[in-house]
């Protein structure tokens, strides 16, 4: 390893999370106070698909949120998520 290389490093971005952190992440915003956040993080678990079945759990327990919208999210990520795993077997 070159003098240039050790400065090549401390210059690279950090390593990305894996996708068990960004899920675990996303699921932990599900508790939120603020139902946007509640709303957004509904929207991305949705986007991972079958990759988020693990947040099945906490996104049924938002199917009856005091806001709509968000009832609404959680209902639209648990579909996308069935769907994926269905479509698996």
């Amino acid at each position: 390893m070159g003098l240039f290389d050790i400065f090549k490093k401390k210059d690279a971005p950090p390593p990305s999370p894996g996708p068990d952190a960004e899920l675990a992440a996303l699921v932990a915003k599900l508790k939120d106070s603020d139902p946007k956040v509640r709303l957004d993080a509904c929207q991305r678990i949705g986007a991972l698909k079958g990759r988020a079945a693990s947040a099945r759990p906490a996104l049924e327990e938002l199917i009856v949120d005091p806001d709509g919208d968000v009832c609404l999210a959680a209902a639209e990520a648990m579909s996308a998520i069935l769907r994926a795993i269905d479509t698996k077997r």
